[in-house]
């Protein structure tokens, strides 16, 4: 039997709560996650991320692209001026965008691995996790 790694935390960076609400619901079920932690809005996302211990980094962020106060945009913009976090944490962004200028422009940072369509299933959602 294989066994499923488990991760110790996952940022969900979205302003949208029931999509959060269901990812967590998700990552409880099949055990994928401890933590899920729901930010609403980049700027909350950044803010955790530089008080953050290096126990307290999520493996992987979710991110959104079009939220209030901080876009998804701004947030890879300020984290990539963050030096001693950019190879440690796999982003994901996850939008309902299907600009191919906004995939072309986040898929010009080197840490951001996928763009993707929201909401993510569940089968798909445990396959980023399981297989990352």
């Amino acid at each position: 039997m294989n066994e499923v790694k488990q991760y110790n935390r996952i940022f969900f960076v979205d302003d949208d709560l029931e999509l959060a609400r269901r990812y967590k619901e998700v990552l409880k079920e099949k055990q994928l996650a401890e933590h899920l932690i729901h930010i609403k809005n980049g700027q909350d996302a950044i803010a955790l991320l530089k008080k953050a211990k290096e126990s307290e980094l999520p493996d992987y962020i979710l991110l959104d692209l079009y939220m209030p106060t901080m876009s998804g945009f701004e947030f890879l913009e300020k984290y990539n001026n963050i030096k001693s976090l950019r190879d440690k944490i796999e982003i994901y962004v996850v939008t309902s965008s299907q600009y191919k200028e906004d995939r072309d422009e986040v898929m010009n940072y080197p840490f951001v691995n996928a763009f993707l369509e929201k909401p993510l299933s569940e089968e798909f959602l445990e396959m980023l996790i399981c297989e990352s």
